[in-house]
């Protein structure tokens, strides 16, 4: 998993090409100490301000994919050889997510188009010369493809309802994020692209445990991780404890089911039980 337990910001000066000043601002990371993390941020600073001064606006995202999420660690699991196998971090907007190293958790959006039979325009046109049009079957949504999956590949499939979608969780098996295997069973399941692509690249699976705050009608939060000093801190640890007054009265996913295999790795028990109660899975309350 890629995280890193020390974040600062710094920033670096440069010179416009119009001879005006300009100042870039970047985080630095590192997971041994905060000094390194400084050198880190001092060092981004200087390429964004270089590449800035330049003109070169092309490189907003330089940094994709190159870097951590910068994510505070909340809390981790570990397993038997007292390795990370699962953190949770904070994102950007202020949402607790579970990251795991092995745990497989897939998310599907709504809405998504379905896949176009082969030939199956060529058949309708052909039939409807002979007025007979071809009504098109109905294609499966995502929790009755996730039951043909689990039953084909011998998978146990735990299925949940989100606010813009599905969830879905493997539970007898571990994966790598970063495998074929892995991306290949998560397009199967009509997986949004942008998650596949977060999963491989951060080199682990998230599931968010809390509601956004924008659908639980909470404030976002009015500073971001790092914080520059304790006054940022106690703004932000203010808004922390508005969020948590607010989030009780929602779930961030419902359970549907679980289909297939009703083996679970008993490595996985512990954090499977952790986002049940964190996410309010069986609350029946609204979902955010």
């Amino acid at each position: 998993m890629k995280f890193a337990r020390y974040w600062v910001r710094e920033s670096a000066d440069a010179m416009g090409r119009n001879g005006a000043p300009m100042r870039a601002v970047a985080r630095g990371w590192s997971n041994e100490n905060l000094e390194e993390a400084r050198r880190c941020a001092r060092e981004r600073a200087a390429k964004v301000a270089a590449a800035l001064a330049s003109g070169d606006v092309s490189r907003q995202q330089y940094f994709y994919g190159e870097r951590p999420l910068p994510e505070p660690i909340v809390r981790e699991f570990r397993n038997e050889d007292g390795e990370t196998a699962a953190a949770v971090t904070r994102n950007s907007y202020g949402s607790l997510v579970l990251n795991t190293q092995e745990l497989m958790f897939i998310d599907v959006d709504e809405g998504e188009p379905a896949a176009r039979q082969p030939g199956g325009d060529l058949i309708s046109s052909v039939l409807s010369l002979f007025g007979k049009r071809q009504a098109p079957a109905p294609a499966a949504g995502p929790v009755e493809r996730a039951e043909r999956i689990a039953r084909e590949r011998g998978l146990g499939v735990r299925a949940y309802k989100t606010a813009s979608g599905y969830r879905f969780l493997i539970t007898n098996y571990g994966f790598s994020a970063t495998s074929g295997e892995a991306e290949s069973l998560m397009k199967q399941f009509g997986a949004d692209p942008l998650y596949v692509r977060l999963c491989k690249s951060q080199e682990c699976f998230r599931a968010r445990l809390t509601p956004k705050p924008w659908r639980a009608n909470a404030p976002q939060p009015p500073v971001t991780f790092p914080f520059e000093g304790d006054r940022e801190r106690a703004r932000f640890e203010e808004w922390e404890r508005q969020y948590n007054g607010i989030i009780g009265r929602y779930a961030t996913c419902r359970m549907i089911g679980a289909y297939g295999s009703n083996l679970v790795e008993r490595r996985f028990s512990p954090l499977i039980d952790y986002h049940d109660q964190m996410a309010n899975v069986s609350s029946g309350l609204p979902l955010a």
